[in-house]
């Protein structure tokens, strides 16, 4: 029987060799891009009866993401090993040994927001040593077998409390794996505790939109999206860089992104076109509030309101 976790560890190994072989020649790593990508779409179309939805999903987000952040670093990156190195890294990966550059390479591609590397996404949240997590974790109902109700069948309150539970319990959960990734690789030496900030922003400055998500729920999924919407918009569509008109294109394209990587792995759980559409929906939605909580922004600063900007002021989407 195939095993989904496998293959999706045949992508990551895939990306990784790409990144370590001593020929950094675009055609290369083309070729094994296109080996990744090719192993992933086989995962789409593959059933996998002996595994749960949850562990589907997760599985296909997660091979959707590490082939954006492999496109990035594969595609448009000049030289990687030459051009992305840790912040202890005191030569260039081209200059080490194999072993090292595999290692190199994995670290790199395991550490998705790029944390003590030149690479680092803007407002990582640090947490001080005496920091504590505490976490709990319970399966919500969206995830037994067989479903028991969807998220609104006893109307809006229950829907509300339904969906905050399950965000709640997803947060904790995501907390979780990072807090045993993160013990186990710096036991193992493979890694410093300071390549692993909190994995979500600091909530309590989450005070509109923009800052929800830019500060908080896509930073995990900053590489994955803005290099790639940047190369879409500027190179591929031409709109001039650092117009309004290509910060808005952009905006929309990143959100664009997020929904297409989490519609596939919604229809490689349940098969559903129609829901898998409205996760796209749902997330251009997003880039619409917040470009209407821009314009409203603008109109507060105009009218005498400068604490409109500082409560929304935020780095990122």
């Amino acid at each position: 029987m195939p095993n989904i976790v496998g293959h999706l560890l045949l992508v990551f190994g895939t990306v990784a060799f790409g990144l370590t072989v001593k020929s950094q020649s675009l055609t290369i790593r083309s070729v094994l891009f296109a080996v990744a990508t090719s192993i992933y779409v086989s995962i789409l179309f593959v059933s996998y009866p002996d595994d749960d939805n949850a562990t589907h999903y997760f599985v296909s987000f997660t091979g959707a993401c590490l082939l954006a952040v492999a496109f990035d670093l594969l595609m448009l990156q000049c030289n990687p090993q030459d051009t992305l190195k840790h912040n202890c890294q005191d030569k260039n990966a081209s200059q080490l040994p194999f072993i090292s550059r595999l290692k190199w390479g994995a670290t790199l591609l395991i550490n998705v927001r790029g944390a003590n590397w030149n690479c680092a996404v803007p407002g990582l949240r640090y947490p001080q040593a005496t920091s504590r997590r505490h976490i709990y974790t319970r399966r919500h109902p969206a995830f037994q077998h067989p479903p028991l109700e969807t998220f609104g069948a006893r109307g809006l309150l229950w829907q509300s409390v339904n969906v905050m539970v399950y965000w709640t319990t997803m947060v904790a959960c995501l907390n979780r794996i990072q807090t045993m990734i993160s013990a186990v690789l710096v036991a193992l030496g493979l890694s410093e505790p300071e390549d692993w900030p909190t994995i979500f922003g600091e909530w309590s400055q989450t005070k509109c939109v923009r800052a929800f998500w830019g500060k908080s729920c896509h930073q995990g999924l900053r590489r994955t999206i803005q290099p790639q919407s940047k190369y879409l918009i500027n190179n591929v569509l031409g709109v001039a860089p650092g117009t309004l008109q290509s910060k808005y294109t952009q905006l929309f394209m990143c959100f664009l992104l997020s929904g297409v990587y989490h519609a596939t792995a919604d229809w490689f759980t349940i098969r559903s076109c129609p829901s898998a559409q409205t996760n796209i929906k749902f997330f251009v939605s997003q880039a619409a509030f917040i470009m209407l909580e821009d314009f409203v922004i603008f109109i507060g600063g105009r009218l005498g309101q400068p604490e409109f900007r500082v409560c929304c002021h935020t780095h990122g989407l």
